[in-house]
């Protein structure tokens, strides 16, 4: 009986390790998304012919995100994550630094379909769905 009580435990224990920072690792093609910009209306991905890639390995992270084709953004930096909670302090960027140079999310991992939500306090000002990469 002990030896099934460990077994349960280190299987669930493995299957919470995949939804946390290694679930994320590899390369993610992005798929669609929404933010609030400065005037605050909401701007959905496609209106601006957004595109991206990220790739996160090891708890660094890359991306870069063109418009019709052109850059857009870009950076670089750390990563964390864990219950659900996905925390990104880029070290380089193209853009501006906000919130103390940190941007954390919530997130849900779904087969290869990873969605992030960035809020600031009850409203939410971000949204992106990001496919895995094959």
């Amino acid at each position: 009986m002990l030896l099934r009580s460990f077994a349960t435990a280190v299987l669930m224990l493995g299957a919470a390790s995949a939804h946390g920072a290694e679930g994320l690792q590899g390369a993610w093609q992005l798929q669609s998304g929404e933010f609030i910009n400065p005037e605050g209306a909401v701007v959905d991905y496609a209106s601006q012919k957004l595109a991206g890639t990220k790739i996160l390995a090891d708890g660094r992270f890359a991306f870069t995100t063109t418009s019709d084709g052109k850059f857009w953004a870009g950076g670089s930096g750390t990563y964390r994550s864990a219950d659900g909670h996905y925390v990104e302090t880029p070290l380089m960027a193209s853009y501006p630094l906000e919130n103390g140079g940190s941007y954390s999310f919530r997130y849900t991992l779904e087969g290869d379909v990873w969605t992030l939500e960035r809020w600031d306090g009850e409203r939410r000002v971000e949204r992106e769905v990001w496919k895995r990469a094959r």
